[in-house]
């Protein structure tokens, strides 16, 4: 399977820089083999760019950084999911700066997950600990193992066991975003493998087998290829490298060349 490389731009560019970075990245990504890119400019900047691009890349998508899970209605600032449907291949939901600044709970996320899928829209569900979940003996932290699942199970709950596949996990440990000290691929392995089996005890082996993980936090050209060297880590979620048009693009080559 392909591996999936996800950029999210967060609140970074203007519109000016988010049409020359789109345009750069489609040029020199639109030959690329062996992986799928998903990039997630700041919503305003979703219809420029689309419409910037007459003839998109089959490999390259664009995804919502945030949806609000009501069609319709007196909800100031918010865009849909229905909204988005006709402009966006995915979604990002519940990204733990939503959950921390935002204030989004399982429950909103929850809603967030079905009106996605209800709209033909891929989610990329976030979960992830604030504290390292694993100690320096190998053993898991209980309580941390056990706010991640909770996170996971919440969101998956919305989903239809046949619509499992349109599902990606993004693990981001919270201690590693931004902060330049990523997890390591290791100890990344190790917590998706534990979340895969939390994922098959609630669903069975079949729906869970088809859900994607990918990991999100201080990914680097430096740094991608040691996770994404890893069969069960199946793409990463970049931040702020995602900005950097020439590192972005370094990653997905790197992808390329593992997939």
């Amino acid at each position: 399977m392909n591996k999936l490389i996800v950029g999210n731009w967060k609140m970074y560019p203007t519109l000016s820089d988010s049409l020359v970075l789109a345009a750069s990245l489609k040029r020199s990504l639109e030959d690329i083999n062996g992986v799928e890119v998903v990039l997630a400019p700041p919503t305003a900047w979703l219809v420029p760019i689309a419409e910037s691009w007459r003839h998109k890349p089959q490999h390259i998508s664009l995804a919502a950084q945030n949806v609000w899970p009501n069609d319709q209605g007196a909800y100031t600032g918010e865009v849909s999911a229905y909204m988005l449907r006709n402009i966006v291949q995915y979604a990002i939901v519940g990204h733990s700066e939503r959950r921390e600044y935002a204030g989004e709970d399982n429950d909103l996320i929850h809603q967030k997950m079905q009106a996605c899928l209800q709209w033909g829209i891929k989610p990329i569900l976030c979960v992830g600990e604030n504290k390292r979940m694993i100690d320096s003996e190998g053993v898991f932290d209980a309580y941390q193992l056990g706010k991640v699942v909770e996170q996971l199970l919440e969101g998956m709950n919305a989903v239809k066991k046949d619509n499992f596949d349109k599902v990606t996990v993004a693990y981001e440990p919270i201690f590693a975003i931004g902060t330049g000290e990523a997890a390591t691929p290791e100890y990344t392995l190790r917590v998706i493998t534990k979340l895969k089996e939390k994922l098959t005890d609630k669903f069975g082996e079949g729906p869970a087998g088809m859900v994607r993980f990918i990991y999100g936090g201080s990914v680097t050209t430096t740094n991608a290829a040691e996770y994404l060297r890893y069969p069960d880590i199946a793409g990463l979620l970049a931040g702020g490298i995602s900005v950097k048009a020439q590192d972005f693009i370094k990653v997905c080559q790197i992808a390329s060349k593992i997939s």
